[in-house]
Formats: structure tokens, C-alpha cells, sequence
């Protein structure tokens, strides 16, 4: 494969991949995402981001990187995931960005229908998997408990089975890079940023090869710091997939499935909380 270095957005689609000591998975990921990029048909760069990786990672990543000038390695300290993915945002270049882990727990075929949404005007495509009753229990309890304290602390409500696998359009990429102070959590950062959202559903799968780093101490450690950085700045008028908060003269927009028809933007003249319907969940008054 062959290009030119991607000037400031050059190319239409960028994909942002943290990872961290992920050499056994990253050829079968960087293969997998390469043959669904094709179904794609558009201008596109990868940008992997490695959280000093002390395995051969960057290795593997430079060598991706000299065989294709698409693709971009960036060596950064030990800062975590979501300093990466920051990190990885700010160079990107696209007209829209997509973050993907390298496990291959998320499907990158994927990538291509949440792009045609991205075409018919959404501004955040979320990937949501699917409610599994496996797993362990206290893992199951302590995600239910983050979910509530961030919404109790952080006013962002998080939707149970979203998290950084997500396209956002270029305006959102620059609204989460002008908050720098919430690059800890990228996920709440991304929840409480005005945009037009839309999920779509995967089924979850296990990790395609290595040992998930996330034991029940760093999930924890994770949580506190996520806490932190969310609070770093007032809230902000919200919509997540589900639900729209606007400001004075916004548009009203109700996010539904991927199956079912775009809902019509509703003009008001005044700032009104939408009220609680089928599938659709006010945030005001928690």
C-alpha cells in the first residue's frame, strides 16, 4: 500500500487505536481492521497510540507504520488508555474519528455501518454490546455502581454497554480536545458533549489473544481517577444515545435504534426538557 502523509484532514476517516502491550493480538487486529477498511472505499489513517508498551508493541507498531504511510505510530510514557486516546485524537486528521481496541473485543466490521451513519448526519455513533448474563458478579455490581456515582456526582449519564468504541464527527473530536482537563475520561467527556447520537448493537467476545491488564484493583483505581477528571469542569447541556438536552434554541433530537427510521429534528423557541416517553429517558431531575 502506498500514500502520502496526511495533511490536517486529508484523510475523511481517522481510527485511533490505544493499546499497550497488545503484541500477540496486534497482526490479526491490524489484518481484521485492514479488510474492513476496504469495505469502507474511502480516504482513511490509522493512528496507534502505544501507552508504553513494554513488550514488542512499539516494535510491531513502527513496522505497520514504515510498510504503509497511512498508518501513524505515536510512542508516548506510561499515561493510561484515555491519555492515549487523547493523544491519539489530537492527530488525527480526519473529517471524523473512530476508536477501536486492538483485543479485537470490538468487532471492527462494525466500522463500516457505523460510518453510513456517520453519512446520514449523526455526530456520535456508539457502539453498544449487548446485555450478557455472564461474567462475575462482583465485576457486574461494580460497573452498576460506577454508572450510578457518575451520574449522582458528574450529571453525565452513562448508557450500560457503551464505552471508547465510538465514530464522532470532526466538531465533537475539537470540542473534547478544548477540555483537556477531562481527558481522563474520555467516555464521560464524549456522553456530555452536545451531539446528534445513535447506537448501534454488537455481541460481546472474548479477547482474541494476552491477558487483560483491568484486574479488580486498576478497575478501581480507574473509577476514582474517572470521577476526578469528569468533575474537572461544570456540566454542560447533555445528549447521550437516548436523550437531548439543549440549550436555548437547539434542536430537540431523540436518538432511537439503528433499525428504525431517523427522528425529525424539532425546533423549539424556548428551552424545554423533553419528557420521559417509550425508550426514551429525561435526564433533568434525576
Amino acid at each position: 500500500m502506498s500514500g502520502s502523509t496526511p495533511a490536517r484532514h486529508g484523510p475523511l476517516l481517522s481510527i485511533v487505536v490505544a493499546c499497550r502491550d497488545e503484541v500477540e493480538v496486534l497482526p490479526e487486529f491490524h489484518a481484521t481492521l485492514l479488510a474492513d477498511l476496504r469495505r469502507v472505499d474511502r480516504c482513511w489513517e490509522i493512528v496507534y497510540a502505544d501507552d508504553g508498551s513494554r513488550d514488542g508493541t512499539l516494535d510491531t507498531l513502527r513496522a505497520f507504520a514504515a510498510g504503509d504511510s497511512r498508518v501513524v505510530c505515536l510512542p508516548l510514557d506510561r499515561r493510561g488508555k484515555d491519555a492515549a486516546m487523547a493523544a491519539g485524537l489530537a492527530r488525527a486528521a480526519g473529517e471524523c474519528v473512530l476508536f477501536v481496541d486492538a483485543d479485537l473485543q470490538h468487532p471492527t466490521s462494525l466500522l463500516a455501518p457505523m460510518f453510513e451513519q456517520y453519512g446520514r448526519g449523526f455526530e456520535q455513533v456508539v457502539a453498544r454490546r449487548r446485555p450478557v448474563h455472564s461474567g462475575r458478579a462482583d465485576r457486574r455490581f461494580g460497573s452498576r455502581a460506577f454508572h450510578l456515582l457518575v451520574r449522582i456526582f458528574c450529571d453525565v449519564e452513562l448508557i450500560e454497554g457503551t464505552g471508547d468504541f465510538r465514530l464522532v464527527s470532526r466538531p465533537v473530536a475539537d470540542a473534547a480536545l478544548a477540555r483537556p482537563r477531562q481527558h481522563g475520561f474520555m467516555r464521560g467527556l464524549f456522553s456530555s458533549l452536545p451531539s446528534r447520537s445513535i447506537c448501534l448493537d454488537y455481541d460481546w467476545r472474548p479477547r482474541a489473544a494476552g491477558r487483560s491488564a483491568w484486574g479488580t484493583v486498576a478497575l478501581v483505581r480507574y473509577g476514582v481517577r474517572a470521577l476526578i477528571a469528569c468533575r474537572s469542569q461544570p456540566p454542560q447541556p447533555l445528549l447521550m444515545p437516548g436523550v437531548a438536552v439543549p440549550t436555548l434554541g437547539e434542536a430537540v433530537i431523540t436518538t432511537r435504534s439503528v433499525s428504525a427510521p431517523a427522528v425529525p429534528v424539532v425546533r423549539r423557541p424556548e428551552l424545554r426538557v423533553p419528557s420521559t416517553t417509550a425508550g426514551v429517558r429525561s435526564m433533568s431531575g434525576r
